[in-house]
Formats: structure tokens, C-alpha cells, sequence
């Protein structure tokens, strides 16, 4: 796996395809990134957005209230 978001995780994460709006939409996150010298692609560091390796939260049924 990568350090940095893949450019669709990217567009998952702003919910914008160009890279300015995305660029606009991480700044008003407060999502720290930098932009690729060559395109101008900006690059987001997976540990900036959470977790690299998080499992999901699994949440317990309390069975004793289920069957009441």
C-alpha cells in the first residue's frame, strides 16, 4: 500500500475530480497536502486522514436484551 491517497481515494475524500477543488477542499478539512512539482497533483499522506491498517468497529449485540 501506499503512503499517499490514490487519486480516487481522493476524490472520495473532497467529492471533487479537479485537482484545485480538491486542493481548496482539503485546505477548508484542514487536511495537510502538497502538490506534485510535475502536474500539480496533490499528494495526502494516509496517516493524515486516519489510521493506516483500521478495522472497523464491530459492535456487540447485547443478547439478553434481543430475546426479552
Amino acid at each position: 500500500m501506499s503512503l499517499w491517497l490514490t487519486e480516487d481515494e481522493l476524490i472520495e475524500l473532497t467529492g471533487y475530480k479537479r485537482q484545485q477543488r480538491q486542493k481548496h477542499a482539503l485546505a477548508a478539512m484542514a487536511i495537510p497536502f502538497r502538490s506534485r512539482a510535475a502536474d500539480g497533483f496533490p499528494l495526502v499522506l494516509r496517516e493524515a486522514v486516519g489510521p493506516v491498517n483500521a478495522k472497523p468497529r464491530r459492535r456487540e449485540l447485547n443478547w439478553a436484551a434481543v430475546q426479552k
